[in-house]
């Protein structure tokens, strides 16, 4: 059973929406994504409140159909404010308030207790707001949510910014791990060959009997982007296909989303890693 973003996210943010039933967390089972449980050491390093176990928001799951406008102002735009205000007033540690752009655009420490304060402070009002990693997201009913990047490149706060929020008609979270995965490239990021032999390049897809080559597998964004590894979580599974070649592969280290391969004899093979129900494969054609 696949387990809800929303389910760690939630949790993370510190205060609950609703019950809601959880089929694992890093901490007490052992299949789950690691998201929760670094956001958990991260948030009581910080002296945030412990998470509560688990919730859903009640007007249930988001939409990955969903449309975002990012030229709408936010709705909730000033109780955000506030909460940053109240952030910057109670956990002074947070931020650099000697670095400050604009009006009150301070110079934020660490962004994971930023936003998780922000988000349990507006969850205490009684919105669902949650941090996905990326920004924060807030909702009030199924029909639409918004988004907020409350932080810009340099984590400098943002103010009085059009582009500081989106709005998603129907409501954009939460949202499955598997529903964030579009996609899992994977291909070679180095190959090594004995000797002074030149290796291939990575995109060629070959590899000379003899040679190392160094796989990774990528979950990827509809628009292309990386997942963050803490939404996708640990688990992949990788397949190996033999279309007349032959190839030795080995683990590396402690990294299950790479793989070293190393050619055997010339032909064809296909490898294979799968994530979060999503499939992607390398087709290796080993040279003499």
């Amino acid at each position: 059973m696949r387990t809800p973003l929303s389910l760690a996210l939630i949790a993370v943010a510190s205060v609950a929406c609703a019950r809601g039933d959880r089929s694992g967390t890093r901490e007490t089972e052992s299949a789950a994504s690691p998201l929760l449980g670094a956001s958990r050491v991260s948030a009581r390093n910080a002296g945030l409140p412990p998470p509560v176990l688990p919730a859903m928001c009640p007007e249930g799951m988001g939409s990955p159909e969903a449309l975002c406008d990012g030229d709408t102002p936010g709705l909730h735009l000033d109780q955000v404010y506030a909460a940053v205000d109240q952030l910057v007033e109670t956990r002074p540690e947070m931020f650099d308030l000697e670095r400050v752009i604009g009006h009150d655009g301070y110079k934020v420490i660490a962004e994971e207790p930023f936003y998780l304060g922000v988000a349990g402070l507006l969850q205490a009002q009684g919105l669902c707001a949650v941090w996905d990693y990326e920004q924060l997201q807030i909702k009030t009913s199924a029909a639409m949510s918004e988004a907020y990047v409350l932080l810009d490149a340099k984590n400098f706060i943002r103010r009085d910014d059009r582009r500081l929020s989106s709005t998603c008609v129907p409501a954009a979270f939460p949202l499955d791990p598997a529903d964030i995965v579009d996609r899992v490239r994977v291909g070679f990021y180095g190959i090594r060959c004995p000797g002074d032999r030149d290796p291939p390049r990575n995109g060629q897809g070959l590899l000379p009997v003899g040679c190392t080559g160094f796989v990774t597998a990528t979950p990827k964004k509809a628009d292309d982007t990386d997942v963050d590894p803490r939404v996708h979580g640990p688990e992949i599974e990788w397949q190996l296909v033999s279309l007349g070649g032959r190839v030795f592969v080995s683990e590396n280290a402690d990294i299950p989303f790479n793989r070293i391969v190393r050619g055997y004899s010339p032909g064809d093979v296909r490898l294979c890693a799968t994530v979060q129900n999503h499939q992607g494969c390398l087709n290796i054609k080993v040279i003499p």
